[in-house]
């Protein structure tokens, strides 16, 4: 497959999914919860990634880098939460909740072995 139709591909499979997760949370919010909170955009990539190079080792330190990732997002939804009980505006939340989020993504990169990196 041509290395642009095969980006097409990926695109077109990826959005799907997200919209759909999308449109099934605005009907059931904790089932779409709980398909947003698997590893959709993990394996996705992951296979992406592989199809892409082959490359056992480089799929195995992504899926590792993944795992120490989840610190991050859990305070992202952790701050969201909080932000959320507290009315802060949607916008307001959104960027305050990526800041923690971006504040611990640092630190996850500055503690991270450098093989992992």
């Amino acid at each position: 497959m041509a290395p642009g139709v095969f980006f097409l591909v990926k695109v077109l499979v990826s959005a799907f999914i997200i919209a759909g997760v999308s449109e099934l949370a605005k009907r059931m919010p904790s089932l779409g919860g709980l398909i947003a909170a698997m590893p959709l955009t993990t394996l996705l990539s992951l296979i992406w990634l592989y199809v892409d190079t082959g490359d056992y080792q480089l799929a195995h330190t992504f899926t590792r880098s993944v795992l120490f990732a989840i610190v991050p997002t859990v305070l992202f939804f952790m701050a969201a939460l909080f932000l959320f009980r507290r009315g802060t505006g949607f916008v307001t939340l959104l960027v305050l909740s990526f800041v923690v989020f971006l504040g611990a993504a640092a630190v996850h990169q500055y503690l991270l072995p450098d093989k992992l990196r």
